[in-house]
């Protein structure tokens, strides 16, 4: 945040940044659904971040590497869908730190995905050891992934592929372990950015064509040396790619990646695996190949479509087909926008890796460099793999495979006599859980009678040996009706009593219940109106509060889901607020702002003028380099912002960003005020003044073409000064050189007029150190002659001030010190060994044919 954009920070400082980002989704299985795994976003449920400190990545929420902010560790947050576990905790000062196994002491939440959280944390064996980088990432399973049969092999199965991809391209995984109930694994921890991030910053140009080829090298060796140990990927695109400060890119999260084989079942050398990733179902639509989406098994195919994906954007800055899936892409049957960027050979083979049918692509990622850089070029990407092993690679994955079909059949029979088992067990819950909410149920009808029996014989069925409970059951549902026989008794319904007393018979309720119902009826019958006005006063207490919950809950998720829109509003403010000349505030800063005023009309109202300074902070600093750059943004700015008074006063000096004296140095250092109808005043240089205040002064006399507007714009030409427009303008009068300097003054808003006597001398004199040789006074010597003729006004040579004629020509009306008329300098019929800056005449101000003037005005600093 740079220093024109952090008082925009300051005065929203409870909105916080939210971005979007490409969400790896769960697609709907036997164990999961989509609805089981809620999106991914910035800080979700989380306790608002202190300063410095990062609560989660909005690029890429499931990320492992992500920059420290070096925010202050404290207590972590909970959040949803957060590792909920007790921690064991250390004390040190007023910090409690959360520890893990003894070792590693987390720091801080840097993201939150769909199978756990990620931390930074210190290893405290590499600080015993004084390692320069003691911090590592640890991911830790959440409780809703745990959830999921096969949840714990998955993250087993992630850290144990991630450790074979051992390549500087592929983020390293150190170790997996668990501590109780907490599962986790480890990996190195990396300073940089997410592609996905990057991208957004370039969002319609992408990288420069040098940058992004590097990027597409480092991610295909990636691939490829994933693909040479049968792991696809599977999830491959922006958000899984880290761009690092000093070790190039790097491929993250092989969490659902799958080794390549018949059915969804690794065959790996030395290893039986029967646990499939893929079962999860996740993947990111807008980067999934059309069979991938259509639930096919992956191939190394696929990742070349997803990376095809990736190359566009870092070429162009946009998604082939709009971030539309493959599948409604090939229905819309779009094409990708041909780069224009690319050769035609690079050309042909990205367009064809983002083929919609796996037929049409690249078989494997080499395959498809080669055919990107050429044919001298992809070997590169090999390296040590050797071409037979990048052949063994893609031609097929059989071998392995059949040495595997034995022992994966039995680990399936177990896992399915394991799952029967759980089944059972859950069936039997579910049943117990079905009796008892009809028991508690006890509306006592026929219908009602007849489902609970049928439930007690299921259960039975299920679970015979538990005959305690059924017995139980029994007894709670005679006691129901005895004490629904009581209180028709109670209400002098004597054929309901009978009916219920005969229900009670018939679940084997022993005792002569009309006695014991006719005993106790005096005695329950005030207790019981008692109970029952008591119950329903409880319940209607309770149903109100359980609506004020829900209405709070709402509330509060509306307010929550507001705020995340204003923090990305803020944001897109604090980009389009970067000082520069490039700034874009129609749309940049107004498009924001309408949007704000939109969703929160007190906050829009509150940030204006918090905008406004900002803005004149910026248009300030920017006048100082060049205000005519400068005034197209003033006008935006006035025009967005009109109630802003620092903007409707912001006075914008057109010299006033010139350094005294430094009019000598060239055109670029003069300056000129526009005029309102049209043109521009007097060019003029700055030059210091008494007490060493600066003024404005023009480079060149005043010419007939300057006069000439003002007296068009006036109607009022007089055929007395007609002459060249080059020329100095005379046979004037003061009078009409006043008039002239009003209109002037007027039309830039500026106070124009003629300079004193100290001022001229200082300007002409150039401080006291003589008027130029080259002047145009009386001279006849040697065949040289001067002053027969006026010269234009930018004829001759110029004083180290860049003033040019201030001494011959014609003289120059200046104020003397007693306040009287003086024309200063000479003219042309001056000898010119009197023709000096010294030469000075009072003057009545009638016109004549030798006196001019020029003008001077004061800055506004």
């Amino acid at each position: 945040m740079n220093d024109n954009t952090r008082i925009v920070k300051t005065a929203a400082e409870n909105l916080s940044a939210c971005d979007d980002a490409d969400v790896t989704v769960f697609v709907g299985n036997e164990n999961t659904g989509a609805n089981d795994h809620p999106p991914i976003g910035r800080n979700p449920g989380l306790v608002p971040s202190r300063p410095g400190q990062s609560a989660g990545t909005p690029d890429n929420p499931d990320s492992t590497v992500i920059v420290d902010g070096g925010g202050v560790p404290g207590p972590l947050p909970r959040p949803r869908e957060a590792v909920h576990f007790e921690p064991s905790t250390s004390r040190e000062g007023a910090v409690t730190k959360t520890v893990i196994k003894g070792r590693f002491e987390l720091d801080k939440l840097l993201g939150v995905g769909g199978m756990g959280a990620v931390y930074k944390a210190l290893d405290r064996r590499k600080l015993e050891a004084s390692d320069s980088d003691p911090y590592v990432a640890i991911k830790l399973l959440n409780e809703d992934f745990q959830k999921h049969p096969d949840a714990f092999i998955s993250l087993q199965r992630e850290a144990r592929k991630s450790q074979t991809l051992a390549h500087p391209n592929i983020v390293t995984v150190y170790d997996f372990d668990r501590e109780g109930d907490r599962v986790f694994m480890t990996m190195e921890y990396l300073e940089g950015s997410p592609l996905d991030k990057l991208l957004r910053e370039r969002v319609g140009t992408g990288f420069d064509k040098e940058r992004a080829e590097s990027i597409l090298r480092d991610v295909s060796r990636a691939l490829i040396y994933a693909h040479s140990h049968r792991i696809v990927h599977s999830d491959f695109k922006p958000g899984n790619i880290f761009i690092t400060a000093k070790k190039g890119a790097k491929v993250i999260d092989f969490g659902i990646a799958r080794a390549v084989s018949e059915g969804g079942i690794a065959a790996k050398a030395g290893e039986k695996t029967v646990f499939d990733a893929g079962t999860l179902g996740a993947l990111t639509p807008a980067y999934a190949s059309l069979e991938m989406l259509n639930g096919g098994e992956p191939q190394p195919g696929d990742d070349v479509f997803a990376l095809g994906c990736v190359a566009y954007e870092l070429f162009s800055g946009r998604h082939p087909y709009g971030r539309i899936p493959a599948d409604k892409a090939l229905e819309k049957k779009l094409k990708p926008a041909r780069i224009r960027g690319l050769s035609r050979r690079q050309w042909r083979a990205l367009e064809s890796a983002l083929a919609f049918r796996r037929k049409d692509r690249p078989a494997a990622v080499e395959e498809f460099t080669q055919q990107f850089f050429g044919s001298n070029r992809w070997k590169w990407i090999s390296g040590s793999l050797g071409v037979a092993t990048i052949a063994a690679a893609v031609a097929g994955y059989t071998y392995l495979e059949r040495e595997n079909t034995a022992e994966q059949n039995r680990v399936r029979i177990e896992l399915e006599q394991k799952h029967e088992v759980e089944l059972l067990e859950s069936r039997i819950a579910d049943k117990r859980e079905a009796i008892d909410r009809l028991v508690e149920l006890s509306v006592l009808t026929p219908s009602w009678e007849r489902d609970l029996r049928v439930e007690i014989d299921e259960y039975t069925g299920l679970n015979p040996a538990d005959t305690d409970y059924i017995e139980a059951v029994i007894q709670r549902v005679s006691e129901l009706f005895v004490s629904a026989a009581t209180g028709q008794l109670t209400l002098g319904n004597l054929d309901e009593t009978e009916r219920m007393l005969e229900r009670a018979a018939d679940w084997n309720y022993s005792g002569d219940a009309a006695q014991q119902v006719e005993t106790a009826l005096n005695q329950e019958r005030a207790e019981l109106r008692q109970r029952l006005e008591a119950e329903r006063i409880a319940a209607a207490r309770e149903a109100e509060r359980l609506r004020a919950q829900e209405a709070l809950a709402r509330k509060r998720q509306a307010e929550l889901e507001k705020q995340q829109r204003i923090d990305a509003i803020v944001d897109d403010l604090e980009v389009a607020l970067r000082c520069r000349f490039s700034m874009d505030i129609p749309v940049g800063v107004g498009t924001p702002l309408r949007q704000l005023a939109a969703i929160d009309q007190v906050k829009g109202i509150q940030i204006r003028p918090v905008i406004a300074d900002e803005l004149g902070t910026c248009l300030k600093h920017l006048a100082g380099r060049s205000p005519t750059r400068t005034s197209p943004l003033l006008a935006d700015s006035r025009a967005l912002l009109p109630a802003q008074q620092v903007l409707q006063n912001f006075d914008l000096d057109y010299c006033a960003h010139l350094q005294p004296g430094s009019g000598g140095r060239g055109d670029r250092y003069s300056c000129a005020d526009p005029l309102v109808s049209g043109g521009e005043g007097p060019e003029m240089v700055v030059v210091n003044g008494e007490g060493g205040r600066p003024y404005a002064v023009s480079k060149y006399e005043v010419s007939t073409a300057d006069f000439r507007k003002y007296c068009l714009a006036n109607g009022d030409c007089s055929t007395s000064f007609v002459g060249a427009p080059e020329l100095p303008i005379r046979n004037i009068s003061l009078e009409q050189a006043q008039g002239y300097l009003a209109w002037l003054s007027g039309q830039t808003g500026r106070e124009y007029r003629l300079p004193t006597e100290r001022e001229w001398f200082a300007a002409s004199s150039v401080d006291g150190r003589g008027e130029v040789a080259d002047r145009n006074c009386f001279l006849t010597y040697g065949g040289i002659s001067k002053g027969s003729e006026l010269v234009a006004v930018k004829a001759g040579t110029g004083n180290p001030f860049g003033l040019l004629n201030t001494v011959g020509n014609v003289r120059e009306w200046v104020w003397g010190a007693d306040g009287r008329l003086i024309a200063a300098g000479g003219s042309r019929l001056d000898p010119m060994s009197r023709c000096l800056v010294t030469s000075k005449v009072f003057h009545s101000g009638a016109p004549d044919d030798v006196t001019g003037f020029r003008v001077v005005r004061n800055l506004s600093r």
